[in-house]
């Protein structure tokens, strides 16, 4: 779900995109048709959207106002009482629109601190109210992260869930009690070239399905847990606790089966049998609620856990654990998340796997955590 969809004319696709920035800056999500799957219908993506979304920004222009899927798309907003119109240009809106105050961005630049933005800033917080939950910050090394709010959920498999392995069960409860950023998605090759040229090294084996690394918006893989901790180091994060990889994934709904939801089709994630026939670009899918990709499907990723088959069976199956951290020792570590070479059992948000971590692998890959602001 996306706390706003915004509505545009094609031509306006420079000014939506900066609009909807704006507002992602501003801690809400955004859901504008730049990114619809391969394989979806176009009109029934859009209408699957609006009924999700918690407001309706149309963007009123010459182009937009004589567009009949704009004006639908803004009666949609309007009949649920969730629409802010807005002007970039000077332009009057449709009948009907007339009498709805709009914001008036024909002048503004871009910047937040404008007095246009501010604003519809206003408008929309009255509507909607704020969603720091989603509030992104754009790292150093050029991948966004999400904020996740402190909170508790249950971890592991729900008790009917009959796909569940052992070292998933019991369901127990856990307390994340400091917020922090996670990557929106995996790293890519492009940042983890970035990593290896600053530092000398070496990119690993290129797969098969991306040649010479040549796809630099797919995730890097065949990093070792080794790897995927130096990158981080250098990028100022660390890898995700298991605990802070399971409590996002769920986007703050216990008892999902996937980070979405509890039904699995291709449209969803990469995953077995793929169409793309290894790792797809990131962001290609619909996030979760918070706003995280891929957390299901193209590649497992790394966290900083040590695995222990037994391990979720030693804590209070009732009392909430203060963020934990694994067992204190072991020969591999746990990997989440699966990946394109993986069936739908393995999606599973509770789903556990672990290599040694020296292994280097085509499916995996890693995300990060940053614990503070850079």
């Amino acid at each position: 779900m996306s706390d706003i969809f915004i509505s545009y004319a094609r031509q306006d696709r420079p000014r939506a995109e900066v609009i909807a920035k704006a507002l992602e800056d501003h801690g809400w999500s955004v859901w504008w048709d730049w990114n619809i799957p391969a394989g979806r219908t176009f009109r029934k993506v859009i209408q699957d959207e609006l009924d999700k979304t918690r407001c309706v920004i149309v963007l009123w222009s010459a182009k937009s106002i004589g567009s009949d899927w704009v004006i639908e798309e803004a009666t949609e907003g309007r009949k649920r009482h969730v629409l802010v119109p807005v002007l970039i240009e000077n332009v009057q809106p449709p009948m009907g629109f007339r009498s709805i105050q709009a914001a008036d961005l024909t002048d503004w630049s871009g910047a937040t601190t404008a007095v246009a933005f501010p604003r519809l800033h206003a408008d929309v917080e009255a509507l909607i109210g704020t969603r720091r939950s989603h509030a992104r910050l754009h790292s150093s090394a050029g991948l966004p992260y999400a904020w996740i709010e402190p909170g508790e959920f249950w971890m592991g498999a729900t008790p009917d869930d009959t796909e569940a392995g052992e070292d998933e069960k019991p369901q127990h409860r856990v307390r994340i009690t400091k917020g922090f950023w996670l990557a929106e998605a995996p790293v890519t090759v492009a940042s983890y070239k970035r990593f290896v040229q600053e530092k000398g090294l070496a990119m690993p084996p290129a797969p098969d399905f991306n040649p010479e690394w040549s796809k630099h918006d797919h995730p890097v893989v065949s990093v070792t847990w080794h790897d995927a901790t130096a990158y981080c180091e250098w990028a100022g994060t660390r890898l995700p606790t298991e605990a802070e990889w399971e409590y996002p994934a769920r986007g703050g709904q216990d008892g999902l089966k996937y980070p979405w939801g509890n039904e699995l089709t291709p449209q969803y994630a990469n995953y077995y049998p793929s169409k793309w026939n290894g790792t797809s670009p990131v962001n290609s899918y619909p996030p979760n609620a918070w706003n995280l990709y891929d957390l299901a499907g193209n590649v497992w990723e790394w966290v900083a856990d040590w695995y222990g088959k037994d391990y979720y069976a030693t804590l209070p199956p009732d009392d909430a654990v203060d963020d934990p951290h694994g067992p204190q020792f072991g020969v591999a570590r746990v990997l989440r998340g699966a990946s394109f070479d993986y069936g739908t059992g393995d999606l599973r948000v509770a789903r556990r796997n672990s290599y040694g971590p020296y292994a280097k692998f085509k499916v995996i890959g890693f995300r990060c955590v940053r614990e503070k602001v850079p």
